[in-house]
């Protein structure tokens, strides 16, 4: 589904564009439209600035300004939508995870046992009775297992920069 380029609305089948004028790219709203289309035609290009959401962080004409919990914040239509209805929690410095999860630290320990176990087996059918489709099974086992490690490590650390910088906009 396409969104407006002005305020971020999910566009339906009703979908607008500037024809003839390159200059103006996207899809709009029918509102959007005539308020742009208006500025045009008033100044000869576009005076109206982007401004990027507080959420998603890409940048519209018309943002929606939300003031939930004493935060003030400008949002595109779908981040307004889903800050009103309280889908993204307002996370406080109770919240803020103070070690690993457990399943986390499970799936890292996988990782590092099938690389350890894929490179087991890609040396031991090395020395012995070697065949391609062994060292093959090795070398996958041992590298899909580096890729789980990666991403859960990845992971761990978003997880910790996110407590971070929740912990630093509470002070």
């Amino acid at each position: 589904m396409a969104s407006c380029s002005g305020c971020g609305e999910v566009l339906g089948f009703k979908k607008y564009k500037f024809h003839k004028m390159w200059r103006i790219s996207g899809y709009y709203c029918k509102k959007c439209m005539l308020v742009l289309g208006k500025d045009f035609d008033e100044h000869g290009k576009i005076t109206l600035t982007t401004r990027p959401c507080d959420l998603c962080n890409l940048e519209f004409y018309f943002l929606k300004s939300s003031n939930k919990e004493g935060k003030h914040g400008n949002y595109c239509d779908v981040c307004h939508k889903s800050v009103a209805s309280g889908v993204i929690p307002k996370r406080g410095p109770s919240q803020v995870p103070t070690k690993l999860p457990l399943v986390m630290m499970i799936f890292a320990g996988l990782g590092i046992g099938m690389m350890g176990l894929g490179l087991v087996f890609t040396l031991m059918t090395a020395s012995g009775e070697s065949s391609l489709l062994n060292i093959l099974f090795g070398a996958t086992t041992t590298a899909l297992g580096f890729v789980l490690f990666k991403k859960t490590m990845k992971s761990r650390s978003l997880l910790i920069s996110q407590s971070s910088t929740i912990t630093e906009s509470n002070k």
